[in-house]
């Protein structure tokens, strides 16, 4: 006997399309020839699944297999019904066809949650907004194969950020049943561990989302509404605290002494070196402060002013929005524009808290890692922060 490999279920030929019920006619009365499916199976050399699969519809028939079957049933109404209503797919087709149903296999493996989920489960909701927060915050969707709009997820951390990687791991398997495996590190050296999500699925549901493939500093994007929307608490801390972890980070005085917390996060813009020139720059890591950009024109506008209206950050405004929901006290303000290698400027926006809203930044567990935590209740904060 020959192996069989694909001569089954995804046998690269023309096939023939049938109604369901009159396929299954086909192979139960094929199979009754030999007594059962499995018998059948042996004798057209294919394996006994792809015969199950061809019985209850899920995969339509090559033609020669048809064509076997049709000769072994015996049966000239039958043939006479598979001329008057089956339909033969070209060999293009099939292939297409036999694709999809591997893709179908692949999402089967996979828990996509829906609205209504969501709105049930508050254990499944709270790590969805997380796992949300977190790509927003650390990661990135762009597209692996731009000839069929497949995407992946990658996500990137510190190198001393190992444990936010774990957390992430375990809330993907939870919310997805998807494991993406150790931390790699990069090629080039960087100090940072990333993984990836190599599932077109967890991608499309990540953008029904709101995520949108490619560089999303360059986009306006926002919290899902159903974050945004949720009346839960501890909703709202599950969807801060990948912002709080991973972009966060304590200030200092002067004197060492921590005095507040903050988080950045950039929006690119669309104005380039030659309208705002870089001898402007007033910083080492090419950025234009506040002071020079109330003082310089773009658009006959102030550039501050201008800046601010146009590229302000949404998903920054979102996480000021729900860390007030939880008694916070943030202010947002436009820190510096920075010109980035490509020659375009970035605006770079910053959420700050008092020294009065760190102790409870820690206790709401906003913040996980162990070293931050232990700055933040490093003193007893004065009523005047």
């Amino acid at each position: 006997m020959p192996p069989r490999g694909t001569r089954g279920a995804y046998r690269k030929e023309d096939r023939v399309q049938l109604p369901p019920e009159l396929q299954m006619e086909i192979v139960e009365k094929a199979a009754a020839k030999y007594g059962n499916c499995q018998e059948l199976a042996k004798t057209l050399e294919i394996p006994k699944s792809s015969v199950h699969y061809y019985r209850i519809g899920r995969l339509t028939m090559p033609a020669s297999i048809l064509a076997r079957m049709l000769d072994i049933a015996g049966d000239e109404e039958l043939r006479r019904k598979v001329d008057e209503r089956g339909v033969t797919k070209d060999r293009t087709w099939a292939n297409e066809y036999a694709t999809s149903i591997y893709r179908e296999i692949c999402r089967d493996k996979l828990q996509l949650p829906t609205r209504k989920e969501l709105g049930k489960d508050d254990e499944l909701r709270r790590k969805a907004a997380a796992v949300i927060s977190y790509v927003l915050a650390e990661g990135s969707i762009w597209l692996q194969k731009e000839k069929w709009g497949e995407c992946m997820t990658n996500i990137t951390f510190a190198d001393h950020e190992a444990d936010l990687y774990d957390h992430f791991r375990r809330l993907c398997k939870d919310v997805f049943w998807y494991d993406m495996g150790p931390p790699q590190k990069p090629g080039n050296d960087a100090r940072a561990i990333r993984g990836f999500i190599c599932s077109r699925f967890v991608s499309e549901w990540l953008i029904e989302q709101g995520m949108m493939p490619g560089d999303k500093s360059a986009r306006d994007l926002r919290l899902p509404l159903w974050v945004r929307s949720s009346r839960d608490p501890v909703t709202w801390t599950a969807a801060l605290q990948p912002w709080f972890d991973g972009e966060g980070s304590v200030t200092r005085h002067g004197s060492g002494l921590p005095v507040g917390y903050s988080i950045a996060q950039s929006r690119h813009t669309d104005i380039d070196a030659a309208l705002v020139p870089i001898d402007l720059i007033t910083a080492q890591d090419r950025s234009i402060g506040m002071a020079v950009a109330s003082r310089t024109d773009v658009f006959g506008m102030q550039l501050r002013g201008f800046a601010a209206a146009v590229y302000r950050s949404m998903i920054l405004d979102d996480v000021a929005n729900l860390s007030s929901r939880l008694g916070l006290r943030p202010s947002r303000r436009l820190n510096r524009i920075h010109l980035k290698d490509d020659g375009f400027w970035s605006c770079i926006w910053v959420l700050n808290f008092s020294g009065a809203d760190c102790g409870k930044i820690a206790d709401l567990g906003l913040v996980t890692q162990q070293r931050k935590i232990g700055l933040l209740r490093s003193r007893t904060w004065p009523s005047r922060f």
